[in-house]
C-alpha cells in the first residue's frame, strides 16, 4: 500500500533526525521547535500560539515545551513593545548553532534516503519521476541545492 509505504520513509527520516538530535543532548521536540521558529513564513509572528499550531501541540504542551528550550538557552522570549501582553519567540545563538549543526545531518539524511521518500510520495499521488538527466530532473536538482543553502 502507497500510504504505508510512504508513512514508513517519513517515520525513518525523522527518526535518524531525532537520534542526530540526540547526540548534541537536546530532546527532538526542542529542535522541532527551535527549526519551527526558524522556518515560520517571513511577516509571520513567533508566538506560542502560532508554533502550537504549526507543531500540532496544544497551548499548555507548548507552554512547557518553551520554557524547557529558554531553560536550555535555545531561544528566549522577547516582549512586544507596544503591548507587553504580546511575546514573541527568538532563537538565542545556542538555538542557531544547533540548527548550523543539524542542517547538514538533515540533508546528508536526505542525500541517503531521498530517493525513496520522493518515490513513496510519486506512488501515493500517482505521479512519475522524469526520466534521469531530463530537463525536469535537472530544474529539481538546481531547486534542491538552491533550498540546501
Amino acid at each position: 500500500m502507497a500510504l504505508a509505504e510512504f508513512r514508513f520513509q517519513l517515520r525513518r527520516f525523522m527518526r535518524n533526525m531525532e537520534e542526530a538530535v540526540r547526540q548534541y543532548q537536546v530532546n527532538p521536540q526542542q529542535y522541532q521547535l527551535v527549526l519551527a521558529i526558524k522556518g515560520l513564513p517571513k511577516g509571520e509572528v513567533p508566538s506560542i500560539s502560532r508554533l502550537a499550531q504549526r507543531m500540532q501541540l496544544n497551548h499548555n504542551s507548548m507552554v512547557e515545551l518553551v520554557d524547557r528550550c529558554e531553560e536550555r538557552g535555545l531561544i528566549r522570549r522577547v516582549r512586544s513593545g507596544v503591548d507587553r501582553r504580546l511575546v514573541a519567540l527568538t532563537i538565542a545563538k545556542d538555538g542557531e548553532a544547533l540548527l548550523n549543526k543539524l542542517g547538514s545531518a538533515a540533508r546528508s539524511e536526505l542525500r541517503e534516503v531521498g530517493h525513496d521518500l520522493v518515490d513513496s510520495v510519486l506512488k501515493l499521488t500517482g505521479e512519475h519521476r522524469p526520466a534521469k538527466g531530463g530537463a525536469d530532473n535537472k530544474n529539481r536538482l538546481a531547486y534542491i541545492r538552491k533550498a540546501g543553502k
